[in-house]
């Protein structure tokens, strides 16, 4: 099982010695910084042949906010390593620690490092990727111009502030998936009409690595969407990831609104209308989501959960 350490655990670890620190960022963050001692190995490359780049056990990862790392671990869990740890957080946890951060040293040619030429960062940590801000952007704006609603009123309707929704219109802010839920909450549109492209098609294969995923600001939540946002539709699929020792907090949804969840990884404490419940891998539940509710991870590993979304019909 993946261990999920404190900044100070992983501290304490790395000390002992013998462990092997792993950062799964790209080389460019990893340029920027990184925790001392670790090496580099970017998650796209650790996924092409984990087997190569992981020749021990004991093996502490790292990202930036503790999601991609998971991942890595996850990887690492299913060749058969046993003592694998994720740290929590991420080089972001562990400088609000206090913790110190080492940065490598400029190649003497005056070349850029090794791997610098890497795909960009992963989705799956951090902001969502650029493309999806746009689509959220340009969807924000026709609904906000078809109703001739000015960005002060929107403000009002929404509690956010009205610098912030001009940002997220020119695609220069990446809305958070609350911000999402409470501009769609404004509008009375399903969450899929801001995330919606144009283009329709009738068959659609969803590639894992160009997944638009939507992060909560401290990076322990993500949202991707498992159908063509493309099309409109009364129920959506979605693929759910809540760090450890998370909470995500969800406002109600349109009147009528259920969601339907499974836990397949992980544990959850749901708490909907007033009433709480405990799940674990493989339990599902089905509630009214026109309330607000909240997704805890209690446990000290990630949990991953899907999530089919249905509306009431207009």
């Amino acid at each position: 099982m993946v261990r999920t350490l404190a900044p100070r655990e992983a501290e304490a670890l790395i000390a002992a010695g013998g462990i092997d620190v792993v950062d799964v960022r790209d080389a460019r963050e990893f340029a920027s910084g990184h925790v001392p001692g670790a090496r580099l190995v970017p998650l796209d490359e650790l996924k092409a042949d984990a087997r190569a780049r992981l020749p021990r056990d004991k093996v502490l990862f790292v990202c930036a906010r503790g999601v991609r790392s998971q991942s890595a671990a996850k990887l690492a869990e299913a060749i058969g390593l046993t003592e694998v740890y994720s740290l929590d957080g991420g080089t972001h946890g562990w400088q609000s620690a206090g913790l110190p951060m080492e940065a490598p040293a400029a190649p003497a040619s005056g070349a850029p490092p090794s791997g610098s030429l890497a795909a960009p960062p992963d989705s799956a940590c951090g902001l969502p990727e650029p493309a999806l801000d746009a689509v959220v952007g340009a969807n924000l704006r026709e609904l906000r111009t078809t109703r001739g609603l000015s960005l002060d009123t929107l403000a009002g309707m929404t509690g956010l502030s009205r610098t912030l929704l001009g940002q997220i219109e020119l695609g220069r802010a990446a809305p958070s998936v609350s911000q999402v839920w409470r501009i769609a909450r404004a509008f009375d549109v399903h969450f899929s009409a801001l995330l919606a492209t144009p283009a329709p098609v009738a068959t659609s294969v969803l590639r894992a690595a160009k997944a638009k995923r939507l992060i909560s600001p401290d990076g322990r939540f993500s949202s991707r969407p498992l159908y063509p946002q493309s099309e409109k539709t009364e129920v959506e699929f979605y693929e759910l990831h809540l760090a450890a020792h998370s909470r995500e907090d969800a406002q109600p949804h349109q009147p009528g609104t259920r969601e339907n969840l499974i836990v397949t990884s992980g544990r959850l404490e749901l708490t909907a209308g007033g009433e709480r419940h405990e799940l674990g891998k493989g339990d599902a539940i089905l509630f009214a989501a026109d309330v607000a509710h909240s997704y805890v991870n209690p446990s000290g590993e990630e949990c991953v959960m899907y999530l089919v979304m249905t509306y009431a019909k207009t």
